[in-house]
């Protein structure tokens, strides 16, 4: 068995929220938000394999398997009733989860901006950045192996709404952060998901699902939120005005309060 992803936990007398952060990114993304929660929940933070300080994951790692590790974690805290709270591919992580692992451990879903399907298509606009296909995942992928700082910075200033600029306060250490992402974990984890095709398939998600998404996504700047709505059986939207990919930074009072709602809300549902 590979050693166990790293993890935070702040205990606390309520259910348990577990935050999945997506790709290049790590647990320091959600420090607003676990320092808003205060001691009612019981709070859980991870870096995915090759992320923040997480071991580097073998070759042959697969995003199939960043959801065995995620499983092995809340097996071995004994975690129960949990919420997962999945960003962008880390929300694709938790369904990954969900299908091979069940919810036996797991309560309730926060997909946070994140389409089932990243590739353009005929009949499908809901692609990554509105229109990604074949050949710009392959420049994408090129651009991971060869230069992926210039890959994860463009990647991060992409994290914040349209028309913004983030704050140098913000952005930095998180980017610093982000900067010792390893090529492997970048690759497994990003050929993973466009390998990945949700569309036939979140439907058998059962669990009451909060789908969060920015107004001013660059990532994803269709209404990929209002068809996820549909196709999963027990769902409400939240839509940030005011936010891109990263409503916890970007809107954090509401996001917190958004979480709290829906976790108070489906509480012993």
């Amino acid at each position: 068995m590979l050693e166990m992803i790293h993890h935070d936990r702040r205990p606390g007398a309520g259910p348990t929220v577990l935050f999945v952060p997506g790709l290049g990114m790590t647990a320091r993304c959600f420090a607003p938000v676990v320092a808003a929660l205060g001691t009612e929940y019981d709070v859980v933070t991870v870096d995915l394999r090759g992320h923040g300080a997480s071991p580097e994951p073998p070759l042959g790692w697969t995003i199939e398997d960043a959801a065995d590790d995620l499983a092995q974690l809340v097996e071995r805290l004994d975690l129960r009733d949990v919420t997962l709270v999945g960003w962008s591919l880390g929300a694709t992580v938790t369904y990954n989860y969900l299908e091979r692992h069940g919810t036996e451990r797991v309560s309730r879903l926060v997909s946070v901006e994140m389409s089932p399907s990243l590739l353009r298509e005929e009949g499908w606009e809901h692609a990554a950045f509105g229109g990604l296909d074949a050949v710009g995942a392959l420049q994408a992928t090129r651009q991971q192996w060869t230069d992926p700082d210039a890959y994860l910075t463009a990647l991060m200033e992409n994290c914040f709404a349209s028309g913004s600029e983030p704050d140098p306060a913000v952005l930095q250490p998180l980017l610093a952060e982000s900067l010792r992402t390893s090529r492997l974990a970048l690759l497994a984890l990003w050929s993973g998901v466009l390998g990945q095709d949700w569309r036939e398939r979140i439907g058998g998600l059962a669990l009451p699902t909060l789908l969060v998404h920015g107004a001013k996504s660059r990532i994803f700047p269709t209404e990929v939120g209002k068809w996820l709505l549909t196709a999963l059986p027990d769902a409400r939207l939240e839509m940030f005005p005011h936010s891109g990919h990263a409503p916890f930074l970007e809107e954090p009072d509401r996001f917190v309060q958004t979480l709290r709602d829906f976790v108070d809300r489906t509480a012993g549902a």
